[in-house]
């Protein structure tokens, strides 16, 4: 009886207790899963301190307030994901959660190997050249298999979700104080991570007034760099109104003293008058010295008060004023030596010229050697790989976007070589031995004023290879021009195309047993094997044009569209004999070659003032005797006795829109200026004249943008050019 009493009471006690607290299975449940809230912001912070040790010194030095912003932002962010991911039913968040880490582990995959492959971060305002990207599936599987750990390090938080995070920290509801107190946090992280970048003065630059993509990847991270570029795709990018003027040259004293002993010719010479190399060994100092010849500017008669007057759009009114204060360059001795000749003009995909030797390239080494030689030339990488690149070396403008190329089919381009040279009553074709449609070439090139032919419009017979034949393009090609002159054909190289191994490129593949003999690792061997059928095509062209009689009438035009940036820093420091550490930084790795030649030349032209992609359309111009404005491109005649500046828009996280003149180079990120061997620097007047120089940079950038945002030729040619 006792017993049935006690059963029967603790029964009921049990139920009351139960009853009076009917929280405690739901506290419970909470408190079993309250461990996911830690969830996201980890897991943010890790894929954002993974990529940071994934790409190493590629974003440059990155300093502990760099850290700082990283984690204040990946943990506002991580707060802000666990909301979203906990507002819903159980079902719904545990999609959701899903779907956000699977998104991640996807972003940070993709910048990795999109990094690897092109170097440089991919952009959300290129999602439409996806198709294009994914045409090289071999170069993302090999760097893919290349960087197999980073690869694993990036799910790990994946696997880890979908083998033990669902029973052990679910996505379940979570009280509405939580995600009260979740959202306070996410404010507070963010307004702290902000606050911080407010007071560094560079950073905030990045943050607010500007979007480099590999500027922010290196301050604030993935996530907030994603952030940025969808507001800015969406939105329109920051204003840049705010760029420093202008100053005034001769408001800034000159800090340098030229040693003219200097026997250095790859540092560029400041005294130079036009750029070329003069001998004066045989000058006796008794003769006269000769009265300067004043050729005239490079100008076209162009009203731009009466532009400025009439114009009612703030933007377009301010492009006229900027234009109107230039300086023209001035015409000079090589002005027309090469009128009515024809042209063939070429990009040569991811050339080197530390890959040229008179062995295995006697044809391009003569070209180099025996024409205009550039001895202090650069080609920078403006941000979209093969795109920009071409798209400054066709147009003298330069853009930092893959776009670029896109978005010129629809601006009217009076300085493109085939519009140019259809005025002059040319035959003209472009061709390229890949997909016609790629970067949209398809577009571009007809606005520029070419018939263009491509794999898919009209060069379909070729044979398949991955990359395919320089030599076999020239082949299919050469019988639509050779006898319809004067021509300018201009042609897009593919054959030097990553990969850079023997298995992953069929012309390095059958070129190896030429390079095999070379004291280099396999990859540079490979390298420089598939570049070879530059040299192949090169020699067939000369040959056939030499048969044909119009050799002598005929002018090759050559640069690259960026240095073979696909090769592992181990062999990018093996062919250019640099340091492998920083060497992204290293201005030498931007040195390459540039060819202007022709076989009627007696003797060689050597330039040793620093030059670039920019100028080049502007001395061919002028070396066709072509009438153009100077001041609306942004390059210069090298033949000219204007002032040289090149633009170096190094690559990841190092500086963007360094400069080198005659006087030297100067890093934006170190804010280090480096003499040219034979000058002496007065660093009190350094400062002053180092602002100036960044002003004329910055301008640059500016305008050049704009010119193609806004189709601005139009607005000074209404009526067209020619």
């Amino acid at each position: 009886m006792d017993r049935t009493f006690d059963r029967n009471y603790n029964y009921r006690y049990n139920q009351t207790r139960t009853l009076k607290n009917p929280r405690r299975k739901k506290t419970s449940i909470f408190h079993r899963n309250r461990l996911f809230l830690l969830w996201f912001p980890a897991f943010v912070l890790y894929m954002e301190l993974v990529m940071h040790l994934a790409i190493g010194d590629s974003f440059g030095e990155m300093k502990g307030a760099s850290f700082f912003y990283v984690i204040m932002f990946s943990l506002a962010t991580g707060c802000f994901l666990t909301i979203l991911s906990t507002i819903f039913i159980n079902k719904i968040n545990k999609f959701i959660v899903f779907g956000f880490i699977i998104f991640i582990t996807l972003l940070f995959e993709v910048q990795l190997i999109y990094f690897r492959s092109f170097r440089d971060f991919f952009k959300w305002s290129t999602i439409g050249l996806a198709n294009d990207v994914t045409d090289f599936w071999r170069e993302a599987l090999y760097r893919i298999i290349n960087n197999w750990f980073q690869v694993i390090l990036f799910l790990i938080p994946l696997i880890v979700y979908a083998i033990w995070g669902q029973k052990r920290a679910p996505a379940l509801g979570t009280p509405l104080r939580v995600k009260v107190i979740l959202l306070v946090l996410s404010i507070l992280f963010h307004l702290t991570g902000v606050a911080a970048v407010a007071l560094d003065e560079e950073a905030d630059f990045y943050y607010r007034k500007t979007f480099s993509v590999s500027r922010s990847m290196g301050y604030f991270g993935v996530m907030t760099t994603t952030r940025l570029d969808i507001k800015y795709l969406m939105f329109g990018p920051p204003s840049d109104d705010d760029l420093p003027d202008v100053i005034d040259k001769d408001t800034v004293d000159n800090p340098f003293s030229i040693d003219s002993s200097s026997s250095d010719t790859t540092k560029g010479t400041p005294g130079s008058s036009d750029g070329t190399d003069t001998d004066d060994s045989n000058t006796s100092d008794a003769e006269t010295t000769p009265e300067p010849v004043e050729y005239g500017d490079n100008v076209l008669d162009i009203d731009f008060d009466s532009l400025i007057e009439n114009e009612s759009s703030a933007t377009i009114k301010e492009m006229h004023e900027y234009f109107k204060s230039l300086k023209p360059t001035k015409k000079n001795k090589y002005t027309g030596l090469f009128k009515g000749k024809n042209l063939i003009y070429m990009t040569l995909e991811g050339f080197s010229y530390k890959a040229v030797s008179k062995e295995l390239f006697p044809t391009l080494y003569m070209m180099m050697n025996e024409g205009f030689v550039f001895e202090n030339f650069y080609t920078s990488l403006w941000g979209g790989s093969t795109a920009t690149g071409e798209y400054t070396s066709m147009t003298g403008l330069f853009y930092n976007s893959a776009n670029c190329l896109k978005m010129s089919a629809n601006i009217y381009l009076p300085f493109a070589l085939g519009n140019v040279f259809n005025s002059l009553n040319y035959t003209t074709y472009a061709f390229h031995n890949h997909d016609y449609t790629y970067y949209g070439r398809n577009l571009s090139h007809p606005n520029m004023g070419y018939k263009y032919i491509a794999v898919g419009n009209g060069l379909d017979d070729m044979t398949y290879y991955w990359p395919r034949s320089d030599r076999e393009m020239a082949e299919k090609t050469i019988d639509y021009y050779i006898d319809k002159t004067p021509f300018h054909v201009y042609y897009m190289t593919v054959s030097g195309h990553a990969n850079y191994t023997f298995a992953g490129n069929a012309m390095a593949k059958r070129h190896r047993a030429e390079v095999e003999h070379l004291n280099y690792s396999d990859n540079v061997k490979a390298y420089i094997a598939c570049q070879l059928e530059v040299e192949y095509m090169l020699e067939y062209l000369v040959q056939k044009l030499d048969e044909a009689g119009i050799l002598d009438d005929t002018v090759f035009v050559m640069s690259t569209d960026h240095y073979p940036y696909a090769l592992a820093d181990e062999d990018l420091a093996q062919l250019y004999g640099l340091d492998v550490n920083g060497i992204h930084g290293n201005f030498d790795l931007f040195r390459n070659g540039c060819v202007i030649w022709s076989s009627s030349m007696k003797e060689p032209v050597h330039i040793k003032k620093p030059a670039s992609s920019l100028d080049i359309i502007p001395t061919v111009l002028n070396l066709f005797g072509v009438d153009y404005d100077s001041r609306l491109l942004m390059g210069t005649d090298v033949n000219s006795d204007t002032d040289p500046v090149v633009i170096l828009n190094c690559d990841s996280g190092y500086a963007e829109w360094n400069w080198i003149n005659s006087y030297g180079s100067y890093n934006t990120s170190t804010k280090k200026f480096t003499p040219a061997e034979g000058v002496t620097v007065n660093e009190d007047t350094l400062k002053d004249y180092i602002a100036y120089m960044n002003s004329v940079v910055a301008k640059k950038r500016k305008f050049s943008f704009r010119i193609l945002e806004n189709n601005y030729y139009s607005y000074v040619f209404p009526k067209g050019l020619y």
